[in-house]
Formats: structure tokens, C-alpha cells, sequence
């Protein structure tokens, strides 16, 4: 089952109106969209048994299938769609949400910097607002930067055509060169080196990953741009599908990993294989290492991934041919349609430069990683020349580092940066001017005065009631409306529930605090936090009703409200999530949510992953399970890669499956029809 964009808002004109029939001229005057568009996307619901059509005459007017078994679930997915709008500040600034990820202050104040300086120098164009915190890892953009950084690239390739190939050289360059400058650091017996000398080491590193940032977030535009072209010259999805998917499938990592494994087939687990195994390690253990807060890949992770290939692969020798082939075809593919459309040389020359940037994102991604991994002696010597261990010299950014080397600043005045950002940090960068935000309470106020998190949603949804045990904690809620559900808290979590008792202890250990609808002062609730010391608010009558899982809340249980930081959009008690075929195929077994490598251990065989998004060092994951569901929608990512190379039954685009779908819950795939159904809740 396929929800593009354009059926989303071609059904939310059916579900506003559901008496109602509609003929395509009406519908496109209803959207806004091309007339193209609204056919071939009136065609794929009605396909899908969505909608339905008669005739009459030489018209054919389209209405809502009521009788259609998931219009409930489809109408939840649309609905929010429609209520979910972006949070607005005063002066009309508008905040687009762009992924949730972790990172360190040194990561984020140098991309900050990056979008200023660097990107106006390559693109004459920069970011004026972004927001980002260590909290909920929540990245965001103004939308009018985003809508003029497309324009400026548009009008930049539409006036020259070498723009692109240029562009493509530059980002290129810029990332050999700080993985060059990177890759010498461990060579480096850096104990012998001066205070100056390390400054200077630090500052030469410093100046080249500054210039790879203009090129981490603008060829998202570029990528967005071509594809909008070649969707205005194609109009069949078929066709648009293939000249948008990745046609590249070399991978590295892969392809020495299945050398070890032939090895391995042949001549077994013996002392070479081990060498080998280790030299892999050293060429591959950064893979992770998009945060610094990342661990680097062990021996003990690529031996599993060699286990894992030789258990579901007979042959890897013709699995390593297999794949490697898999580009060629491919790449026939792409040419087939490209003829078969007759397709003008701009055309050609477009699916060309966007395959070209579609391999660009592992490319950055991977000497971002490496960049990370090599230069961590550095940064951990530059931290203890200022008495900082490794975790605290994370909470810095370059240019404090080097100006504590340089003796501008005292050691004392560090550790007070280093204590303060310990309370929670964040980096609001407003009309280009960039400012650091301290502590938990000033965080939360600074997202409701810029207002990054929706009031319709979430400044609105706060939950009050009665303190129990004094305190505030911080976390990600996890409602448990019964025993069965205790396993899904986690270390840090904040546990909602109707009321406790002695069976939930498993639960209570771990969570940061305790939230409960019923209750009073003398109930389990409030005795267990007391004695443990936990946060706790009773009482509250609604906040199982009104918390989602995976909210992200401040549980202040001084002043008795329970207030929420990043609201996750997601229908609750859903069956049945719709998403997008990557490969076809109908699996069942318990899913594992996956947010990072360090979850990759709890990965079973024949279990379905679900991920915010994959990335290569998935693929160990991936060859242990029957098939996989990512929230990403994008044809150019590396899920569609995946999915496609290794025949794994899979979709995407499910935007909330990792939210809705419990860790070890029983799933069904249908990837051929495009949704994941939860089989028991």
C-alpha cells in the first residue's frame, strides 16, 4: 500500500467530503497539483481499493470505499497529516522538524558555524535559525531558509550546468581532505608534543571539518530539486521509481566481509582468519561514528557479521558476484526506461548528477565517521592538557578547546563551561546570531518562547496533579496500561500508569520517575517513590489518556505538572501501518527497534528490524533478519539500496512505526502490500 504525498492530500479532500464524488478537474483545482499527478495517483488508490470510480457518460467521478478494511487506519494516518502543523513564532518564522539524532557540543556548535560562514562562501546563501539540544536530539530548520536555500540552488544549475559537476568536485575534495589530515593524528605520539603544538594539530583539523558541513545539508536540496524535474518530464511512477532508486551498490565493508566469509568457508576459523578479521576491523570500526558519543565496531561485532552471511548465504563467493551485479542491472534498468521514454539529453544529464549525489551521502557520511574516529587521540589530549576527562571534554566546542590551549581562557573558567552544559545544553541559532542554552528549565522555556515544539500538540498537553515525591526528572514516557507492557521501560524512562503495585518493581527500578492517574498520598506509588527517592506525581486522572509513548516530558513534581518538551505525533492503539514497497515479500516474527549500533546486539535471527532510517553498519542486522521497516521515505536512500540488494521483504515511510510498534512485539510484514500489521497489543 503506497501513500504518497500527493494521495495524502487528494484523500484528505475525500475524508473532508465523504459523500461526495469528485471528478479529476475538481480534485486538481482542490490540491493544487498537477492534473498528471492527481491521475496517476487516483489510479494507484483506486488499485489499492481505496477509492472507487463509475461512469457516466465520458466522465468518471471518484468517491470514498467505505467498505475498504483499513479506512480506519488510513483516515488516523491522514488526520494527522492534516492537524499536525509546524510550530510558528511571532514574526511569522515557521520551524521544520529534520531528524532526531545524538551528537556532541563540538559536533553541533561546528555545524552551526558551517551552515554561517562555510556555506555562504560555497553557495553565497546561509541557514538564519536552527535549534538543537541534548535532550530530545530534536534538529531543526526554519522553513524559509530551507524554501530559499532550494530556490538559490535551482536558479544556480538552471543558469550553469557545470554548477553541479563543480559542486559534486568540491564536496568531494572536501571530504578527502579531513580524512587525510584526520588519519595522520594517531600516527602521532602526541604526549610528546607541546601545549602549542597540540593547538596547532587541533586548529589545521578544526579548519577542515568546518568545510565539509555546506555539504552535509545542501545536497539535500539539490537531491530534492532534481527530483522535482524529472517528476515534471515523467509522469509514470513505475518509471520515476527507477530513475530515482540508488543504482550503485558498491559497499566496502560488504564486499571484504564476504571475502572473510569465503575465506571462512574454505579453510574455517583458523589464525589467518582472525587476521583478516582484525585488519577488517581496523578499515571498518568507524562506521558508527556519526557522534563522537558513538562506540567504534569491535572484533567481536564483524565476526558476527561474517557468521550471520555464512548462516544465510550457501554460496558467499557468488552472493559477493550477486551483488556486485546488482548495480549493473541496475544500471540496464535505468537506461531501459531512459529509452523507452526517449528521454531529452537534460533528462539524462539530471538522473545522471542525481545518482551521483545519492552515492555523495555515504561518501560524506562515511569521512565524517572516520574523521570522528581518528582524530578522538586529539581531542582527548587537547582535554586532559585542560584537566577534562574524555567524557567532559565532549561538552566543548572546538574553538573553547582551542582558546583554553591558547591560555585565553583559565582552567577553572572550562570546568564551569563543562559543569554548566552538564545540566543540558542547546544551540539556538536566531537571524544568524548563535547563542548556547543552559540547563533543563531554560531549555524547555526557550522552545515554548520560539515556540519549537507545537502548541497544539504540545505546550497544550500538559498533565497535572498531586506530588507524591518531590524532585523533577527528565525522560521518555513509556504508558503501561498492563503487566505485559513492564518490559518496555528502559533505564531513564518515565513510567505512566492508571496506579502501581508490587508487580510493576521491575518497572519502578528503572524509571527516572513515576506519573499515575489514580492515587493518593498513602497509595503504592507514592510509598515506593519516597522510599526510592523518585519523582512522582498522582493523581492526575487523564495521563495515560494524554501521554504518548516516547513523549519526551519534564516530570516536575515541585510545582505538580508534568510538561511536554517533544510531543510524538502518533495514533494511538493503531493496527495497521501503511508504508511504501521497497521489495516484496510477506514475513512474520517479533519486531526490534533499532535507534543505533549499541542495539544491534539484541537483533535475533528472524527477527524484523524497524528503524528511523539504515545506514551501512545496519547490514550486519540485516543479514540476520527476515525483512526489515524503516520510517525514512526517501527512494534515494540507502534502505531501497538495502532492501533491493539482499531480497529482503521491506518498505518504507512508515513515519511512526519505531514509536508505535513495541521492542519484541509479534509483527506481520506484507511488503507486498506495503504495511506492517501488530498482531497482538
Amino acid at each position: 500500500m503506497q501513500l504518497s504525498n500527493t494521495s495524502q492530500k487528494i484523500l484528505r479532500v475525500f475524508f473532508s467530503n465523504p459523500d461526495r464524488s469528485f471528478y479529476i478537474n475538481e480534485l486538481v483545482r482542490e490540491t493544487g497539483l498537477y492534473p498528471n499527478a492527481v491521475f496517476q495517483a487516483l489510479k494507484t488508490l483506486e488499485n489499492q481499493g481505496i477509492l472507487k470510480s463509475s461512469r457516466k457518460g465520458r466522465l468518471k467521478p471518484y468517491s470514498l470505499n467505505r467498505s475498504f478494511e483499513f479506512i480506519p487506519e488510513i483516515k488516523k494516518i491522514v488526520g494527522i497529516k492534516v492537524v499536525a502543523k509546524r510550530t510558528q513564532v511571532k514574526d511569522g518564522q515557521k520551524w521544520v522538524k529534520i531528524l532526531n539524532r545524538q551528537t556532541s557540543f563540538s559536533f553541533a556548535s561546528a555545524w552551526t558555524k558551517g551552515l554561517v560562514i562555510e556555506m555562504r562562501k560555497v553557495y553565497g546563501v546561509s541557514m538564519s535559525a536552527l535549534w538543537y539540544n541534548n535532550i530530545t536530539f530534536g534538529v531543526y530548520h526554519a522553513k524559509e531558509d530551507l524554501i530559499l536555500l532550494g530556490k538559490t540552488i535551482s536558479k544556480k544549475i538552471d543558469s550553469n550546468p557545470s554548477f553541479v559537476k563543480k559542486d559534486i568536485i568540491l564536496c568531494r575534495q572536501a571530504c578527502d581532505r579531513l580524512v587525510n589530515v584526520a588519519m595522520k593524528i594517531p600516527k602521532i605520539d602526541l604526549t610528546k608534543k607541546s601545549d602549542r603544538e597540540i593547538l596547532g594539530l587541533l586548529k589545521v583539523f578544526y579548519r577542515h571539518y568546518l568545510k565539509v558541513f555546506p555539504f552535509v545539508t545542501v545536497p539535500h536540496g539539490i537531491e530534492g530539486y532534481f527530483e522535482k524535474k524529472i517528476r515534471e518530464e515523467v509522469s509514470n511512477e513505475e518509471d520515476v521509481k527507477i530513475l530515482l532508486s540508488p543504482v550503485s551498490a558498491e559497499d566496502k565493508e560488504r564486499d571484504s566481509a564476504l571475502k572473510i566469509a569465503v575465506y571462512a568457508k574454505e579453510q574455517g576459523f583458523d589464525q589467518k582468519f582472525y587476521r583478516l578479521l582484525e585488519k577488517h576491523r581496523e578499515n571498518f570500526c568507524w562506521l558508527p561514528m556519526w557522534s563522537i558519543y558513538a562506540e567504534p565496531l569491535t572484533k567481536d561485532y564483524f565476526e558476527n557479521e561474517v557468521k550471520n552471511m555464512l548462516e544465510k548465504v550457501a554460496n558467499p563467493a557468488k552472493e559477493l558476484k550477486r551483488l556486485n551485479n546488482e548495480g549493473n542491472k541496475a544500471g540496464k534498468k535505468l537506461a531501459n526506461v531512459l529509452k523507452k521514454i526517449k528521454a531529452s539529453h537534460t533528462l539524462i544529464e539530471r538522473v545522471k548528477f542525481l545518482q551521483e549525489y545519492i552515492y555523495l551521502r555515504i561518501y560524506r557520511k562515511n569521512a565524517i565517521c572516520q574523521a570522528h574516529y581518528y582524530h578522538l587521540p586529539l581531542l582527548y589530549e587537547a582535554g586532559w592538557r585542560l584537566d577534562l576527562n574524555a567524557k567532559e571534554v565532549k561538552l566543548l566546542s572546538y574553538e573553547e578547546i582551542l582558546t583554553g590551549l591558547s591560555v585565553n581562557i583559565s582552567k577553572g573558567k572550562v570546568k564551569n563551561l563543562v559543569k554548566q552544559r552538564q545540566k543540558g545544553w542547546a544551540i539556538l541559532m536566531w537571524k544568524g546570531k548563535i547563542r548556547t542554552i543552559i540547563g533543563t528549565k531554560e531549555i524547555i522555556e526557550t522552545m515554548e518562547r520560539f515556540q519549537i515544539i507545537s502548541p497544539g500538540s504540545a505546550m497544550q498537553r500538559a498533565v497535572k496533579g498531586n506530588i507524591a515525591c518531590r524532585g523533577k526528572a527528565i525522560g521518555k514516557v513509556k504508558v503501561v496500561r498492563k503487566l505485559s507492557e513492564l518490559s518496555k521501560v528502559e533505564k531513564g524512562d518515565i513510567l505512566v500508569t492508571k496506579m502501581t503495585t508490587p508487580d510493576y518493581m521491575v518497572a519502578i527500578n528503572k524509571a527516572a520517575a513515576i506519573v499515575t492517574d489514580e492515587g493518593g498520598i498513602t497509595c503504592h506509588a507514592a510509598l515506593v517513590a519516597r522510599e526510592a527517592n523518585l519523582p512522582c506525581i498522582i493523581g492526575t486522572k487523564n495521563a495515560t489518556q494524554i501521554l504518548n509513548d516516547n513523549d519526551l516530558v519534564e516530570v516536575d513534581a515541585i510545582e505538580g505538572i508534568v510538561r511536554i518538551m517533544e510531543a510524538v505525533e502518533a495514533p494511538k492503539n493503531i493496527k495497521v501501518i501503511p508504508g511504501k514497497t521497497i521489495y516484496k515479500g510477506r514475513v512474520r516474527g517479533q519486531a526490534r527497534i533499532v535507534l543505533d549500533a549499541s542495539d544491534f546486539p539484541k537483533v535475533k535471527t528472524g527477527d524484523i528490524l524497524i528503524a528511523p532510517q539504515t545506514t551501512p553498519e545496519y547490514l550486519s542486522s540485516l543479514y540476520r533478519v527476515k525483512g526489515f521497516v524503516v520510517d525514512e521515505d526517501s527512494l534515494t536512500s540507502h534502505a531501497t539500496l538495502y532492501g533491493k540488494a539482499l531480497k529482503l521483504p521491506s518498505i518504507m515511510g512508515t513515519n511512526f512505526a519505531r514509536n508505535v510498534i513495541q521492542d519484541g512485539q509479534m509483527i506481520e510484514l506484507d511488503a507486498t502490500k506495503g504495511l506492517v500489521r501488530r498482531l497482538n497489543q
